[in-house]
């Protein structure tokens, strides 16, 4: 954080005015303008003690604190040259980080289907000079090409819906064995809020070329949203065991079913061992 940002946030903690509410109701104005006049050329923000970043003034509240275990695992299997995609991307701070490590001989693709978060990745992309290395999607991504329904006023939880659901909106979506049509992926991340499984339906050909199909697969399983499009746990992890996967936590140990909320990661085994496995 820069000094503006260190001083409010110590004045607004100290204890003397905890209770200041109409203090900070009239300081807010003020202090919303100082920190977007400081943070033109980006807020400082050192993700997890080991990547710095600069975001737009809008994401103050942002804390250096995000997703720690899942970024430091995804960190740590991402190579240089690497090809990746980010599926969900929200505002782009896993694809800036990740195209840094990456390095110039390196992709990242960064999936986002809400306009406005799309916007701030492409913002994010210039104030962390990533531009070489980042692609900004304005899509969702899927078992389809063409259009489909998704909500706009969740934030970081939007979602793909039924058509017609009342709020929603039509936007872009594209499997990734269209975008990726020839191309390999060394490494894929996905977030898209209960809609994992039709990520993989539609990069049935990549994920079957022994040579273009990421190593690893990173995804954040929401089972409660899985009723929407008709997968299970046992769906799923069987689609990826089809591919050559082998699922676990993120402390190593074998994923047998999925019931709750959280992160999964899927390596491709050797084409030896598959086939192995397979007879």
């Amino acid at each position: 954080m820069n000094l503006v940002e260190k001083t409010c946030v110590a004045i607004r903690h100290n204890p003397l005015l905890r209770n200041a509410g109409w203090l900070w109701n009239a300081a807010r104005p003020i202090y919303d303008a100082a920190v977007n006049a400081v943070g033109r050329g980006g807020l400082e923000r050192v993700i997890n003690g080991t990547d710095r970043l600069l975001i737009a003034p809008r994401f103050r509240g942002l804390g250096e604190a995000y997703e720690p275990e899942v970024w430091r695992h995804v960190m740590a299997n991402v190579r240089p040259g690497d090809a990746v995609a980010d599926v969900g991307a929200y505002i782009g701070l896993y694809a800036i980080a990740l195209a840094r490590r990456v390095g110039t001989a390196g992709r990242v693709t960064a999936f986002e289907p809400d306009a406005a978060n799309h916007r701030f990745i492409q913002r994010h992309v210039e104030l962390n000079a990533v531009a070489q290395q980042v692609a900004a999607v304005n899509a969702a991504v899927g078992a389809t090409d063409g259009r489909i329904a998704f909500t706009g006023d969740k934030d970081i939880q939007n979602q793909i819906v039924p058509d017609g659901t009342p709020g929603s909106r039509s936007v872009p979506v594209v499997r990734l064995d269209t975008h990726f049509k020839d191309a390999r992926l060394d490494l894929l991340k996905v977030d898209v809020e209960g809609f994992e499984e039709d990520v993989l339906r539609g990069a049935e050909q990549l994920l079957s070329d022994a040579a273009r199909a990421p190593r690893v697969i990173y995804i954040e399983v929401h089972p409660y949203n899985w009723h929407l499009c008709g997968t299970t746990s046992e769906s799923l992890l069987a689609r990826l065991a089809r591919h050559g996967y082998t699922v676990e936590h993120l402390d190593g140990t074998p994923v047998r079913q999925i019931e709750n909320y959280g992160e999964i990661v899927a390596r491709r085994e050797s084409t030896n061992a598959h086939a192995a496995r397979q007879t």
